[in-house]
């Protein structure tokens, strides 16, 4: 996969400018072995209402994030953020001992405001890997990105990750597919299809498919891993999560 540099540059730019971003378009290669999607092109996304986007996720959770920052102790081997699937793994030490981690997720998080408070997220805690996942900007709420936007707006986070942590591994999970969203099934396939690419040809930076195994053998969703909204995982879901991520985590702080 092709990127261009300075047209992420110029996307950094609009973005921390809070006026917009860039949205990455290309076209689809037809070959023997699959298709192969080139992104060769950029266009000015405008979003109007900024302060709605900016202001839409819950804020108290970020409050809380912010509260919680004055008083943690700063070190810890993985941090984990996101949305609320993030923020609704209540096992997440348990599961993921003896590893100590922090969660720093919290609801209704996508990546326009993400970005947004970014600062706020990390605070200057000094985490060994990072773990990412959201999916609300394809939600189906009206207003989402295409996947090619969010495939933008993810690199740009992973840079300023790589540029400020540099020696911190970033493990993305991939969207899981629901019955709660089953009309964006399409969309959430695309964008894993674009994410696990992107991973393989990026240093410091992998794809977790955390999806995959909360099918049936059918392709359908187990709807047994998730709780009554059919959004979120349930404590069974995120064992599934647990069994996948943490030796690929232990590992990688082992070397």
């Amino acid at each position: 996969m092709t990127v261009k540099r300075g047209l992420l540059l110029s996307a950094v730019v609009l973005l921390l400018a809070v006026c917009g971003c860039y949205a990455q378009v290309g076209k689809i290669e037809q070959r023997a072995g699959g298709d192969v999607f080139h992104i060769d092109a950029s266009l000015p996304v405008d979003y109007v209402e900024e302060m709605d986007w900016v202001l839409r996720y819950d804020q108290n959770d970020v409050e809380e994030l912010r509260q919680r920052a004055l008083t943690d102790e700063k070190e810890c081997d993985v941090l984990f953020f996101g949305s609320s699937s993030i923020r609704l793994w209540k096992s997440l030490q348990e599961d993921m001992a003896p590893l100590k981690v922090v969660n720093r997720g919290y609801g209704g998080a996508q990546l326009r405001d993400i970005h947004y408070n970014y600062e706020t997220v990390l605070a200057d805690y000094r985490p060994r890997a990072f773990v990412f996942y959201c999916d609300n900007d394809l939600g189906g709420f009206g207003r989402d990105l295409y996947p090619t936007q969010l495939f933008d707006l993810y690199r740009l986070l992973f840079e300023r990750l790589k540029s400020d942590y540099p020696d911190c591994p970033i493990y993305i999970l991939s969207i899981k597919f629901n019955e709660n969203r089953a009309h964006m099934r399409e969309e959430h396939r695309l964008f894993n299809a674009l994410m696990a690419d992107y991973a393989e040809y990026t240093d410091g930076v992998t794809f977790v498919d955390v999806n995959t195994p909360l099918l049936n053998e059918d392709g359908s969703v187990n709807n047994g891993y998730f709780e009554q909204d059919l959004l979120h995982v349930n404590r069974e879901g995120y064992a599934i999560w647990t069994s996948v991520l943490k030796p690929m985590l232990i590992e990688e702080l082992q070397r």
